[in-house]
This record gives structure tokens, sequence and C-alpha cells, in this order.
């Protein structure tokens, strides 16, 4: 049985994506191969996480292969995690978990089973002569529980919990997307409940303060102009028209940010 497998990847165009797709067709000629993003930023394990989080949940059921692996032939383990509605391959150093919660994760496990993968395991491609053709092994028929064993001690990855502070809330930049959308961790639903479009809103980025407003899309400032919306993954980002917020506001993962209502200044 054939069945829609994705990839995400660091590898930027060309040949590793390539023998990748070459991997899975080896095992299943019928496959349906989708490219979500292989521009995620060397090495930047928490972009390629906010880029599965933000496109598994508008899949059918799917094999969602994750590459973003700077550990590649360490210690790191393989692993399977079995969610609602999909399963996800890939190194386990957190890229796949916080897709997996969202979509709702079952359990994990190690993928030990070498028959999944190809004959010769290399050092530095895990990606080709592992994930990719595990992969394809489950949509095909392979059973989960013969993946390997199940475990509980994963490496995890969220985005962070925003605090609440008067006027407003405390959170931290979860990353930034290739327009330069600075993407925090407040969600939707507090924005929702704390402030109004319209709102003239406190920012802090690291040490950058800017006053701006929450407004429903970008298009409601001049080019150039700051502004705080909502992303479409549903968390506040800070953004500029046309231009990128990040580079202005040098803003980086894990940056702090503190949003507050413009005049609930204590």
């Amino acid at each position: 049985m054939s069945g829609i497998i994705t990839l995400t990847t660091d590898f930027g165009p060309g040949e590793y994506v390539g023998a990748m797709k070459g991997a899975i067709l080896s095992v299943d000629p019928d496959a349906t191969i989708v490219d979500i993003d292989h521009n995620i930023r060397a090495h930047d394990v928490r972009h390629g996480a906010y880029v599965l989080y933000s496109a598994v949940p508008y899949y059918p059921f799917a094999a969602h292969v994750g590459v973003v692996d700077p550990g590649v032939g360490t210690k790191r383990r393989a692993i399977l995690c079995v969610a609602e509605g999909a399963f996800l391959i890939g190194p386990d150093n957190g890229l796949l978990i916080p897709a997996a919660r969202r979509l709702g994760i079952k359990e994990v496990r190690e993928i030990t089973n070498r028959k999944l993968g190809r004959p010769e395991l290399s050092d530095t491609f895990h990606g080709r002569d592992l994930f990719a053709p595990a992969a394809a092994h489950l949509l095909s028929g392979a059973k989960v529980k013969d993946v390997g064993p199940a475990i509980r001690d994963f490496v995890d990855l969220d985005f962070g919990k925003a605090e609440k502070r008067p006027g407003g809330f405390e959170g931290v930049v979860i990353t930034y997307d290739r327009f330069g959308n600075v993407v925090t961790n407040i969600p939707r639903s507090v924005v929702e409940k704390t402030w109004s479009f319209g709102d003239r809103l406190t920012v802090t980025v690291g040490g950058y303060e800017m006053t701006i407003t929450l407004l429903r899309t970008y298009g409601l400032v001049p080019p150039g102009e700051l502004l705080a919306t909502l992303s479409s993954s549903g968390f506040l980002e800070i953004s500029r028209r046309e231009a990128s917020a990040a580079a202005q506001l040098d803003a980086t993962p894990g940056m702090p940010v503190t949003v507050i209502k413009a005049d609930s200044r204590a």
C-alpha cells in the first residue's frame, strides 16, 4: 500500500534530497513524495520543528521525515513518533516533538530494526539510509511494534509557555521565517483574550523596545513599518511590511519577548 511521505530538511535543493527520494522509491515506487521545506536554516533544529508544527496538520495520513541532524553519526538515536494521523521519523533531537504533540502523540520508538534501512548505513547521511526508507517501509506494511523499543526519555523540545505579567505577557522568540517575521510563543488564544486589533502594544525583543499596533494583516501599515499580528500557525508575531523585522531587531530563537498594552506600563 502506497502513501504520502513528506520531507523537511536543511539540505537545500540538490543531490541530498534527490538521494532521499531515490531511497523511498526503491522501497515503494508508487509513493507520493511531498517536499515541505528544504530551506531550514542549517543545523537549526528549532526552526525545523516550527516548520513541521506548522505544516503537518494539513495532511491526510502521512509519514513525515524530518532531517535537521547536527548529531548524525553520534550516539543520538533515530526515532519514530506515532501520532494521531501520522508517523514522524527522524533524529532524537527534539525536531519531531512539537508537531507530534500538536497532532496527538501516542508513542515514541527507537528505530533499531536495521531491515527498515538500506543495507549500508552511512555515518553522515541517515536521511537517505535510514529515515527515508523506514518511512516507506512503514507505509508499505511494516508494523510499528517491529520498529524497535518504545522509549520515554526522548529529547524534548517545546516552544515554552508565555507568562502573564501586568498588562501583558512575557515569552520568547520561537523562530523567524523567510520574510523576517519574528514568531513568538505567545499563542493566539492569549492574544485574543488580552488585546484587540487596533491596540497599541509596547514590545521588547531582546534589548529593542518599540510601540506598534496589533493588526489583522501586514498591508494595514505602510511599507517598512513594524506591526504585531497573528501568524497563520497561531502565535503572535512581530512583522515589518515588505521587509525583515528579524533583521531590524536582530532577533534570534530563544530571545526574550515582552508585550504589554502601551498604556499599561507601571
